[in-house]
């Protein structure tokens, strides 16, 4: 009975200083450095979109938190693949490669552009030139695949009627399919941060953006995919 009480009394004058400690091997990560992760994010992103200015007009950083000492590395998922149109993002926090922090941050993201736009109001059927269309800098946010370079539109014909000032996108112009039905495409899943590749067969036309029918070639089943570029299509969204 003394020698456990003597063993108690050990344990209560050792706590506070085992507490401390332990408090003492975390790292704080501050909303100064969560800023710091999204910027070079979108920098990296950018760089992708050679055509876009992408910035953030406003981000709500979560409470600064504590993570064990190690080596750091951050994952930034935004909301959407393509960046463009996210009003969240994902920042998973790794410590020595072991998941330590998962913040869903809410932002506001501005992706300015010089798109084409109809300089008349356009009737479908209407062929397309340097008389009808012209280009404006504006966000492209709320926008689907919008026209950067009016040149690659000339003597096409549109779709539908668009409205003078309001922008041209890829869907309300006819354009010849970038993958046609049997051609051999190249299949991308991205899983997190790795990227899957697998060849797969067409089993319909698309143009950009479009959702086909793609044929594994290993497993011989039909999946739905989005078409990227020419031979490149992506399953999912």
């Amino acid at each position: 009975m003394k020698r456990l009480l003597i063993t108690l009394s050990l344990l209560c004058v050792l706590l506070p200083n085992l507490v401390l400690a332990s408090r003492g091997d975390l790292q704080l990560i501050s909303q100064d450095e969560m800023a710091g992760v999204l910027n070079d994010y979108l920098a990296e992103a950018s760089q992708q979109l050679p055509r876009v200015e992408l910035r953030f007009a406003a981000m709500h950083l979560p409470q600064p938190f504590k993570v064990p000492q190690g080596r750091l590395a951050f994952q930034v998922i935004p909301a959407k693949p393509e960046i463009i149109g996210s009003r969240r993002v994902t920042l998973l926090t790794r410590v020595d490669d072991q998941l330590v922090g998962n913040q869903s941050i809410r932002v506001e993201l501005e992706a300015l552009a010089e798109i084409v736009i109809a300089a008349d109001n356009l009737r479908r059927g209407d062929l397309l030139g340097p008389d009808n269309v012209s280009l404006q800098y504006q966000d492209i946010t709320t926008l689907k695949q919008p026209l950067f370079a009016a040149e690659d539109i000339y003597g096409k014909r549109l779709k539908r009627s668009v409205r003078l000032g309001q922008p041209l996108l890829e869907k309300q112009v006819e354009f010849p399919p970038l993958i046609k039905r049997g051609d051999r495409v190249k299949i991308q899943v991205q899983q997190g941060a790795l990227l899957l590749t697998a060849a797969g067969e067409a089993r319909q036309d698309g143009l950009r953006g479009e959702s086909i029918k793609v044929m594994n070639s290993n497993s011989r089943r039909e999946i739905l995919c989005r078409v990227i570029a020419p031979g490149l299509v992506k399953v999912g969204y």
